[in-house]
């Protein structure tokens, strides 16, 4: 057996022993330090499996099959944990029993008097219930289709993984278009960040990546109608895909801009009767949450006002969107640089919002983006903050490990790609 198939066995076994131990450990929103001490070794894995797979220049059937398997088993051994590092699922979960009830979620907050028969012993674990849902009409089927299974979490979390699985299918689809080796998709398959958001945490963003990644692979392999399509349905699971639509009206794809729209109004159909609500939760988020964004929080603080400091960075990204769309003919690529900008420059980032980043690693390689996915886990610094004061806010030293490492290299790479150029 070759070195590289030694690494690989034992950085896979090395992963899912690391995932095993974190789902024997109770309440890891009080054990951030061991949280990290075991990610940190299922990172370290991580990065000795990416220099056997991304070195790979053809197809490697043992590799594949060593990176599936690893994939699998590392997700399955979380699925039954109960999640403890985010309440967001016990928030999918509700929302998936009240569209099953016949009532909207976009009109209904969960503190409602008219859906108190609805309430059960989680009930006081959803976050913001005087809120109404601000999850999209496709994520709203995702729940209503898990609590048709079963109620709780656990069918939600089962049912994220199968989506996130399925990412890995089209990530193949989409590297073979494009002359790649499908060992490269284990950028994705290991990244313990997807992992652990993903199979523990239960977040729905699994949805919306699997249907962008299978629209881009779709357009890859010249299927106009269901790519676009596949894209719409990533908008209906979470709004991240609209970032797209600059480069869709820079490069005039109108007919993808008429599936797409076409897609998401037929979405939105059933739940209108929400009237001018539909949208108020959505409003709120945008316009008030902030938390692990350095740039917003140094505009706001210098500007003196979070508004104007929203809006100036609004405007630069829809600017950097517009500029990539100009530039890059490349979906794919145009589609990478301007949701790693959009995460940036956002004033909310939350570990798993980087799941959307994590696909697009796979072609476009950055070791800046792939040690991010590693240094934001930092920020679950907040559970000990909060812990202790009962304030949501990360120290200044846990900012500076999170980021700068992460623009240093950035910079670096960006300054040896211009230097080769020359």
């Amino acid at each position: 057996m070759t070195r590289d198939r030694l690494v690989i066995l034992a950085a896979g076994a090395m992963l899912v022993a690391a995932f095993a131990l974190i789902a024997v450990t109770d309440e890891l929103h009080r054990r951030i330090p061991l949280l990290l001490a075991l990610y940190g070794v299922a990172f370290a894995a991580y990065a000795a499996a990416l220099r056997v797979a991304l070195a790979a220049r053809r197809g490697d059937r043992f590799l594949v099959a060593v990176m599936i398997t690893v994939a699998v088993l590392a997700r399955v051994v979380l699925v039954p944990t109960p999640p403890d590092l985010s309440t967001d699922i016990h928030r999918y979960a509700w929302e998936g029993r009240v569209v099953l009830h016949g009532a909207n979620p976009f009109a209904l907050a969960p503190a409602d008097s008219t859906l108190v028969p609805l309430r059960d012993e989680d009930f006081t674990r959803i976050n913001h219930r005087h809120m109404a849902t601000i999850y999209p009409p496709l994520a709203q089927g995702v729940f209503a289709v898990a609590a048709r299974l079963h109620p709780g979490v656990f069918a939600l979390k089962a049912l994220f993984v199968l989506f996130d699985l399925a990412t890995l299918a089209a990530l193949v689809l989409l590297l073979r278009a494009r002359g790649r080796p499908p060992s490269h998709a284990l950028v994705y398959a290991w990244s313990p960040l997807v992992i652990l958001e993903t199979a523990h945490s239960g977040h729905m963003d699994a949805v919306g990546v699997f249907f962008l990644v299978l629209g881009l692979a779709l357009l890859a392999r010249h299927r106009a109608a269901a790519g676009y399509a596949a894209l719409g349905a990533s908008f209906l699971a979470k709004y991240t895909t609209l970032v797209l639509l600059p480069f869709l009206v820079v490069r005039r794809r109108w007919r993808g801009i008429t599936v797409v729209a076409a897609v998401a109004i037929a979405g939105y159909l059933p739940f209108l009767d929400a009237g001018p609500r539909l949208l108020d939760s959505l409003r709120a988020y945008s316009g008030t949450w902030w938390f692990n964004g350095p740039p917003f929080m140094a505009l706001a603080g210098i500007l003196g006002d979070p508004a104007l400091a929203r809006g100036l960075l609004a405007g630069a990204g829809v600017t950097f969107a517009i500029a990539a769309a100009f530039r890059e003919k490349d979906m794919v690529r145009c589609a990478f640089l301007v949701v790693g900008c959009s995460l940036l420059l956002a004033p909310t980032l939350y570990p798993w919002y980087l799941i959307w980043m994590v696909p697009f690693l796979c072609l476009y390689p950055s070791r800046a983006w792939i040690a991010f996915t590693g240094l934001v886990m930092f920020s679950y610094q907040v559970w000990t903050v909060y812990d202790t004061t009962g304030a949501w806010v990360l120290p200044t030293w846990v900012l500076a490990l999170e980021y700068v490492p992460f623009y240093a290299t950035l910079a670096w790479e960006g300054w040896r790609k211009e230097g080769t150029r020359a």
